[in-house]
């Protein structure tokens, strides 16, 4: 998957398999305990909540920032 990749000051879409893989396992583990994982913006914390598929999107679609 493509995701949002910053090199300095520019932004790039490019493929990281490591991170598909790392997300993909947290997917299957969220799926077993039926549990996702949020974010609340005002305080910067994360949430558990009961398991939905958006939330699971929002964070398959996290951005690359390892580089």
């Amino acid at each position: 998957m493509k995701r949002l990749t910053f090199y300095g000051m520019h932004m790039h879409h490019l493929e990281n398999e490591n991170i598909d893989k790392f997300l993909l396992d947290i997917k299957d583990v969220c799926k077993k305990h039926n549990l996702s994982i949020s974010h609340e913006d005002g305080q910067g914390a994360f949430e558990i909540k009961t398991y939905n598929e958006s939330l699971m999107d929002w964070l398959m679609a996290a951005h690359d920032l390892t580089k």
